[in-house]
């Protein structure tokens, strides 16, 4: 199996009543490996902490937000609280992800250098495989989150996302 934590951890503080409002939902896994000829559950490759969409079938996939695939955006993004990689999403292939609302520490990061208060999206840029991660978004590309007051860690390599609900517009 594969870790049981990778530094994911929503650290959203205890918010009111009023703003508890964002969407969480349990999707399978699209294309999900088979258990192994002896029965053993096989981890799959959605970790905690990455960016998914749901395909046409209600499936999880990783998001692109590739600005060469402007049929992309925009997405409804959801991010993962678990994925398929520990030992019960191995055996299941479904993952709990919430659509927004929500503060993270990640480890699911495309670069080093984030600024607090900055845009974030996801997928690949200039042809960097960043699919599922956060990274820094460039103008007229769907804005997923913002660089929370924490930053990056370069210690623990940690993001703080805040991830606000709805469909976010492009980045000016």
């Amino acid at each position: 199996m594969s870790i049981l934590t990778n530094g994911f951890d929503a650290i959203t503080h205890d918010p009111p009543e009023y703003a508890k409002g964002g969407l969480a939902l349990v999707l399978s896994v699209y294309g999900a490996p088979a258990p192994s000829s002896t029965g053993t559950p096989t981890a799959g490759t959605i970790p905690a902490g990455s960016i998914v969409v749901m395909n046409s079938s209600g499936l999880a996939i990783p998001a692109d937000n590739d600005t060469t695939a402007t049929t992309n955006a925009p997405s409804l993004m959801f991010v993962t609280v678990d994925g398929d990689m520990d030992f019960d999403g191995s055996f299941v292939h479904k993952i709990t992800c919430v659509q927004g609302g929500i503060e993270i520490l990640t480890p699911q990061v495309y670069g080093t250098s984030f600024t607090p208060g900055g845009k974030l999206t996801c997928g690949q840029a200039s042809g960097t495989a960043c699919i599922g991660k956060f990274r820094t978004a460039t103008t007229g590309e769907q804005i997923y989150g913002i660089v929370g007051p924490l930053g990056y860690n370069a210690t623990t390599a940690l993001l703080d996302v805040i991830i606000p609900q709805g469909i976010c517009p492009a980045a000016a």
